[in-house]
């Protein structure tokens, strides 16, 4: 076994290859180095002719606050550590970049800790800094697609689904009505002579017709109901778990709202409907091709009225 003094010895050597300086308070405000002083220490805190620097605080400013605090954990012999956290001496880049300075008592000794934190250290902070700046990117990337997508998915001016996003849904409810065995219904409608409104009233004013007839379809459908509009003056609704029956009294209901509704800055319209019941074995395009003929059906037999087709 090696002698004490030996072992100390050893134990400074590690220390100061680990770039950890150590002062060792022997009075109010004064202090002696303990052991050799790593390389960082003397590069930023000249010695003199005794020795390794003993105030280091007349070097650096954050180390004069520092040891003004340490003074007060020293003299009020507080237990545990006092601590300044990680700092960057001022105009210094580098090597120099990262330090830590802790105030312990160690049995009858106070000592102060300077440290250099390691190459490692900081580099494990940069990728950890460089992580957390992916990471708020990411989200933030996350969050703007899934506006993008919101919006993707819908008309830019009545705000329903658009035609394509439709069209994606209909697959699914289909399979849905047959594997639990519930009706689908479909409603395709058309405001009728909407281009004598455009050509006399202005394309402003259709605008404002097809805000105000999407609006009146939000608020008087059910709950799971879908509808998009499928072009133009061209609107279609899917009904889950609705018979052709239910399906013709909802389009009625609607057109009636409708032809009787008036707003302030919108002319008096109509719509024409068609409504159709998804078959067994029918691929989505046959539904709305039917659904579209009995519409077609009902503006050739005179507007604003409800056709329903076998």
């Amino acid at each position: 076994m090696k002698p004490v003094s030996t072992q100390k010895q050893l134990a400074l050597q590690v220390l100061c290859a680990l770039d950890i300086a150590l002062l060792r308070r022997v009075g109010v405000k004064k202090y002696e180095f303990f052991g050799q002083p790593p390389t960082f220490y003397d590069d930023l805190f000249p010695p003199s002719g005794e020795g390794p620097c003993v105030e280091p605080w007349r070097h650096s400013s954050m180390l004069e606050m520092f040891f003004e605090e340490a003074e007060l954990f020293f003299t009020n012999r507080e237990s545990g550590a006092f601590s300044s956290g990680i700092w960057q001496e001022e105009g210094k880049t580098g090597d120099h970049s990262a330090l830590i300075a802790i105030a312990r008592t160690f049995g009858s000794d106070q000592i102060v800790i300077i440290r250099l934190l390691q190459d490692d250290f900081n580099e494990r902070s940069k990728i950890l800094s460089k992580a957390r700046t992916q990471l708020l990117e990411n989200r933030a990337l996350s969050r703007r697609l899934e506006l993008y997508r919101e919006k993707s998915q819908l008309d830019g001016l009545t705000m329903l689904l658009n035609r394509a996003t439709f069209m994606d849904a209909l697959p699914a409810e289909i399979q849905k009505a047959k594997s639990s065995d519930h009706p689908l219904s479909a409603i395709m409608l058309d405001i009728d002579d909407f281009k004598v409104i455009n050509d006399t009233l202005g394309h402003i004013t259709g605008d404002r017709v097809l805000q105000e007839l999407s609006r009146i379809l939000r608020a008087n459908l059910r709950q799971g109901d879908i509808v998009a509009r499928y072009g133009g003056e061209e609107f279609v609704i899917l009904l889950p778990t609705c018979n052709l029956r239910k399906a013709v009294a909802i389009a009625e209901k609607l057109r009636a709202i409708i032809e009787c509704h008036a707003a302030e800055d919108t002319p008096k319209f109509t719509v024409s409907m068609g409504c159709g019941l998804y078959q067994p074995e029918e691929n989505p395009d046959d539904l709305i091709h039917r659904v579209d003929m009995a519409l077609y059906e009902a503006k050739r037999s005179g507007k604003n009225q409800v056709r329903m087709c076998c």
